[in-house]
């Protein structure tokens, strides 16, 4: 498994200067429409910025890198050297869905320490240890909610084969946050806002759309069935999967 999960590292280490330069960019994005009056301390930074990035930056960023781990086999036609190797090739699916959930952590350091160096040249005064934390804790929430939809977008992408069908999936996942925002009798059976629902609780008291929001039990629990669900998919699937 080791062995699987670095050989998938290893693909990436010509890119990831791309991806650090990828997630600047989104930063950059992400705080575009954002009022910049309203940003006055390095609290405000972080939870507008982070509001943005983990509403729809992270959320279509990791399902395309998700999407790209599994079909660039395709697209360079080694999958059927791979599952024809000595590796189990349920192996191989874990080992893939490991070195996403890595690179994702990766992704979401440098998207913090970013916002950290911007903090302190912007806001150095309010930049404190407490502020910090807080958002530390906020960001490592995000990124555990936002690995629990992974495993759906690499059954989709395996199954598929091609990229359709994943950036379908994504424009679902997208307007049902939109759905989780404009209908409050639906968002305890919604988990695809999870990640930035933390960031929303900051802000709820100044916007009447997002006054009743919180972190569903209901949401969690399908987010959960959804990992374990797609877990154990691909792995059948990719068992089962014809290598002609």
């Amino acid at each position: 498994m080791f062995n699987i999960v670095m050989c998938e590292m290893k693909k990436f280490k010509r890119i990831w200067i791309l991806l650090i330069i990828g997630v600047f960019v989104l930063i950059q994005v992400s705080s575009a429409p954002v009022n910049m009056s309203t940003m006055k301390s390095a609290d405000d930074l972080f939870t507008w910025v982070n509001m943005m990035t983990f509403s729809c930056g992270f959320l279509t960023a990791i399902n395309i890198l998700t999407a790209y781990v599994f079909l660039e086999e395709y697209k360079n036609n080694t999958m059927v050297t791979m599952i024809t190797y000595k590796y189990e090739r349920w192996k191989i699916f874990l080992g893939k869905i490991f070195a996403i959930i890595l690179i994702s952590v990766l992704l979401y350091i440098v998207e913090f320490t970013m916002l950290t160096l911007i903090s302190f040249i912007s806001f150095k005064s309010t930049l404190t240890l407490a502020v910090i934390t807080k958002h530390l804790i906020l960001t490592a929430k995000a990124f555990i909610f936002q690995m629990l939809m992974i495993t759906v977008t690499a059954c989709v992408a395996l199954v598929s084969k091609d990229f359709i069908a994943p950036i379908m999936y994504i424009g679902i996942q997208l307007i049902a946050s939109f759905v989780f925002l404009s209908y409050p009798a639906v968002r305890a059976y919604i988990p695809f806002p999870l990640p930035v629902v933390s960031n929303l609780m900051l802000i709820r008291d100044n916007y009447k759309i997002i006054r009743d929001i919180s972190i569903m039990p209901s949401a969690v629990i399908i987010a959960v069935i959804m990992f374990v669900g797609g877990l154990v998919y691909g792995c059948w699937y990719i068992n089962r999967m014809d290598v002609s």
